[in-house]
């Protein structure tokens, strides 16, 4: 799994899909007044996430040791060598965690939150940001999947709340990020066959399903596609406390 992010790092670190977004001119507005003192990134990739937030130190895990060395050198991230699921962290450690762009490659979401709510200090933060399924769900996710095996499963919205039951939803936003076709399709440095391959599976998809996702073409090819982003921000809190 992780072999094919290691070959990728620099396509994520300049990728359009990461460097920017309106996911992280929310974030970086909504926090523009906050300064924490140690903050977590889980799955931090390239690191983009982290660069959103004002702290005194910064910790990026993943399980990709060349997107660790990029997230340390472009972003000056503490780098650990972990998985979501087993966080190498004390309880109440973290003034925030974050995480942007990658639950959909979890196994267990699950016990991410539960991760993520111990290693978090009581009415610490928890930014969550991952793509968002609703009619498209079936389509979308194979598509994904074939694209990268890593891909798990994009969630509802609902199914994100209800994972997240040891949390308190301090808000949600919901945008839509268009994808240039080529760059997404060749993220992970597939081959010019498996491009065709990823295209002709939006050619053939439903005209309701091509209308939801935007699919834009030209002279026959794909150019673009658009899909929906949920950006969460939930609060530890007890409610018996």
């Amino acid at each position: 799994m992780k072999e094919g992010f290691d070959f990728a790092s620099l396509n994520y670190l300049n990728s359009s899909d990461h460097v920017s977004g309106a996911d992280l001119s929310f974030i970086k507005s909504y926090f523009k007044d906050k300064r924490f003192g140690l903050i977590l990134d889980i799955a931090t990739a390239a690191g983009h996430c982290s660069k959103v937030f004002e702290s005194k130190l910064k910790v990026g895990i993943d399980l990709s040791l060349n997107m660790l060395k990029t997230a340390r050198s472009e972003f000056g991230i503490i780098p650990v060598c972990a998985t979501s699921t087993q966080i190498p962290f004390l309880d109440q450690t973290f003034d925030l965690v974050s995480c942007r762009i990658a639950m959909h490659h979890f196994e267990n979401p699950g016990r991410f939150f539960s991760e993520s709510n111990r290693v978090l200090k009581d009415r610490g933060i928890l930014v969550l940001v991952d793509s968002i399924v609703d009619v498209e769900d079936g389509y979308l996710n194979t598509i994904e999947y074939f694209r990268d095996n890593t891909h798990i499963r994009s969630l509802t919205v609902k199914e994100v709340i209800n994972y997240a039951n040891n949390f308190r939803l301090l808000n949600y936003v919901q945008t839509k990020r268009k994808h240039t076709f080529y760059d997404w399709a060749k993220r992970l440095n597939a081959d010019d066959e498996k491009v065709k391959q990823i295209e002709t599976k939006f050619i053939n998809l439903p005209e309701n399903i091509k209308q939801e996702l935007d699919v834009c073409m030209e002279n026959g090819k794909v150019i673009s596609y658009t899909d929906k982003k949920g950006i969460f921000i939930f609060e530890k809190y007890d409610i018996r406390a």
